[in-house]
Order: structure tokens, then C-alpha cells, then sequence
């Protein structure tokens, strides 16, 4: 199975019905010519727009249209970004629990989209993107078990291990980050973006990259466990004796 025969809609299905992921699954795409035809101008947190697609909208952010500075940055849209968001200095002035040095060092190892990669971000319902418009990540918020096993896909059918984050703005870890990494990415998210999107508690962010969507489809597909077999293959207490009988 190539990265391009991947069908979207029986993705999203088995998603949704095999592994159970309560949130809709949200397809995004790094726009570079514009935001695709159909989807709408939205003036929120670049983050909100994964809560917007679950919702069933198209929508992307851009350069006019957002209500956050810390996401135009990280998305590269800011070809000048402006000091105080870039050096973390922002962190300091509403919250008490942050020193400079660690917003410096927190920006300073958040990934962000070099400036002018993207002119748009934009955000559908995995199982109704228009066609014709290519789809760079799958995001979705789901439990602790199911970012094992979608961030993980690839590391059992390829061997990749996914990349975790925690601490870095939610847009840094969701967005740029796999584009950085070409990995699939599993985070907590910060507490904005965790608000925004209103992720529960025990809930996480789960970003995978086109080429590893078919490593999701091959996981489920080939999903079997026998626990008393891995017993006996791992456990010496429950290896079977010469008579056939375990220990």
C-alpha cells in the first residue's frame, strides 16, 4: 500500500469504529498557494482549529485571519516575528510559575514552521476533505492507549519510534513538529491549547504525517494478540513443560 492509496474515509472509519476514538479525526493541510476552495477564514487560536473540524467545519488560519500571535509564529508566518513572542518573554508577564531563562529555553526548543513555508493552515473532518485537496496531517485527541497505538503504528510496522512531547506550545507540537520530525508526534499540549480544544484529563493530542497514515491502516487490519501464547513465548513461569503442561 503506497502513502497515496490511502482511502481518507475508511481511515477515519476504522478510527472511529475499531479503535473507538471518541473525537472526530481532523485532516490538516499545510496550504503553500492559499487556502483550498470551500474551507472558511476563521479568527481563532491556530490550535482551535482541531476543535472546529471535529465540529464538522473547513476552516484555516492564515496572516489576517487568527487570534494569536505564539501560532503565527510557530506556523512560520511571521516573517519578522516580534521579539517578545519569540524569545518567550510573553510567558513571564501573566504567569507567575515562569522564569526567563526557562520561557527562553522553551521557545528556544519548540519547533516552529520556517517563515514562509505555509501561507494558510487549514483544518477538515478526516471523512470530508474536498477532493483534490491533499491532506499532510491526521490529528486527533484521544486516551493514553490510543496514542500508543496510532502514534505508534510505525514503530511496529517500520520500527520508528514516535517523538512525545511535553511542554512546548500545543500548535508547535501538532503542526510543526511532525513537519520537522517527519515522525508521528504524540503530545499533552500546553494549557491553552489543551483549554481551546478542551481536551479532558487523561485525553492527549496524537499528529501522524501522511506517509505513516498506511502504518495505522496495517496496525488495525492485522490487530491480533494471543496472551497466553505471549505468556509462554516470554514468561518462564508460563512456559510449557516437555509433557505440555506450563510450569
Amino acid at each position: 500500500m503506497s502513502d497515496r492509496e490511502v482511502d481518507l474515509v475508511y481511515l477515519n472509519s476504522l478510527l472511529v469504529d475499531r479503535l473507538k476514538v471518541k473525537r472526530p479525526p481532523v485532516a490538516i493541510t499545510y496550504c503553500t498557494d492559499g487556502p483550498p476552495a470551500g474551507y472558511e477564514a476563521v479568527s481563532v487560536v491556530a490550535c482551535s482549529i482541531v476543535r472546529l473540524a471535529e465540529s464538522g467545519r473547513r476552516v484555516y488560519v492564515d496572516g489576517q485571519h487568527h487570534d494569536c500571535w505564539v501560532g503565527q509564529y510557530h506556523l512560520g508566518l511571521l516573517p519578522k516575528p516580534d521579539p517578545f513572542i519569540s524569545s518567550g518573554d510573553y510567558l513571564t508577564m501573566a504567569q507567575g510559575f515562569f522564569t526567563p531563562e526557562g520561557a527562553r529555553r522553551n521557545k528556544a526548543q519548540s519547533y516552529s514552521l520556517p517563515a514562509d513555508t505555509i501561507n494558510a493552515l487549514a483544518a477538515a473532518p478526516l471523512n470530508d476533505v474536498p477532493d483534490g485537496v491533499p491532506v499532510d496531517l491526521l490529528v486527533c485527541i484521544g486516551s493514553a492507549q490510543q496514542a500508543m497505538q496510532i502514534a505508534g503504528a510505525a514503530s511496529v510496522r517500520e520500527g520508528t519510534f514516535p517523538h512525545g512531547e511535553l511542554g512546548p506550545s500545543a500548535c508547535s507540537s501538532i503542526f510543526a513538529a511532525p513537519w520537522h520530525t517527519q515522525n508521528s508526534v504524540y503530545a499533552i499540549g500546553d494549557g491553552g491549547g489543551r483549554a481551546f480544544n478542551r481536551v479532558a484529563v487523561g485525553e492527549m493530542f496524537i499528529s501522524i504525517p501522511r506517509h505513516h497514515f498506511r502504518y495505522i491502516v496495517e496496525l488495525i487490519e492485522n490487530f491480533r494478540i494471543d496472551p497466553q501464547k505471549m505468556r509462554e513465548l516470554i514468561m518462564p513461569s508460563h512456559a510449557p513443560t516437555p509433557g505440555g503442561v506450563p510450569c
